[in-house]
């Protein structure tokens, strides 16, 4: 006795043809991907203080405490929320934006001062906003795991 299999496989060559095809152009969910990481860094991180990226912000100090209460330099204008660590103008938590083509995505703030926060040891203290960790990762992950699974249909 024997046995023989003939197995078409067009059709697993013409969806593997598809994915290849749809991952050289990922700007859609890395777009989207984009969007996400942007409310975490500008939403979740800022709510919570820094910890959402790690490490809670250091606490201000007694100077600054004293230059927000006498309204002086750069806290001459009124808080955009009173209490919190880096929200007095705004600008920090509403400077992100994203830039992204075919293959690269790139999550930033456009805030001059920005980088001063992000860097350890220096003045002002480091107080992390942008991280790259677990969950930011997922967040990618997640869009383009999407990505892939609406061009497999």
């Amino acid at each position: 006795m024997q046995l023989s299999f003939k197995m078409d496989d067009s059709a697993v060559t013409k969806r593997l043809r598809i994915v290849k095809d749809g991952l050289k152009d990922v700007k859609k969910p890395l777009r989207a991907a984009g969007s996400d990481l942007m409310g975490v860094f500008g939403g979740e991180v800022f709510r919570t203080q820094g910890t959402a990226s790690g490490a809670s912000w250091r606490k201000l100090t007694e100077a600054t405490l004293r230059a927000r209460a006498g309204r002086w330099g750069h806290y001459a204008k009124a808080p955009a929320v009173r209490g919190k660590i880096l929200w007095w103008t705004g600008a920090l938590k509403s400077g992100f934006t994203k830039t992204v083509t075919k293959t690269k995505l790139r999550v930033y703030n456009k805030v001059k001062y920005f980088k001063f926060h992000q860097v350890r040891g220096g003045r002002p203290p480091q107080r992390k906003i942008i991280t790259l960790n677990s969950k930011t990762i997922n967040i990618v992950v997640r869009r383009l795991a999407q990505h892939v699974s609406g061009l497999l249909k």
